[in-house]
């Protein structure tokens, strides 16, 4: 199983694969970077996430403890 991660460019749309939620959002952050829009990840279970939902895909302890104290405090009092 892996992430789908989808976006327009002005060539058409671009669909990428990755294994892991930490390589999808690398892989559709770069996209954006790179003049990419509607970008969207999809998780194996189906679930789509759009650019403005990417904080809310569900990633590894290792990616929440990176992103800072605050940030996982406000992840467990959801």
């Amino acid at each position: 199983m892996s992430f789908a991660i989808r976006a327009k460019s002005r060539h058409g749309e671009l669909v990428h694969r990755r294994k892991t939620a930490d390589a999808a959002l690398k892989e559709a952050r770069e996209m954006s970077r790179s003049g990419c829009y509607d970008v969207t990840i999809t998780t194996p279970e189906g679930r789509e996430y759009h650019s403005s939902e990417f904080s809310d895909l569900p990633r590894s302890r290792a990616a929440e403890r990176s992103a800072g104290p605050g940030r996982a405090i406000s992840r467990l009092s959801r």
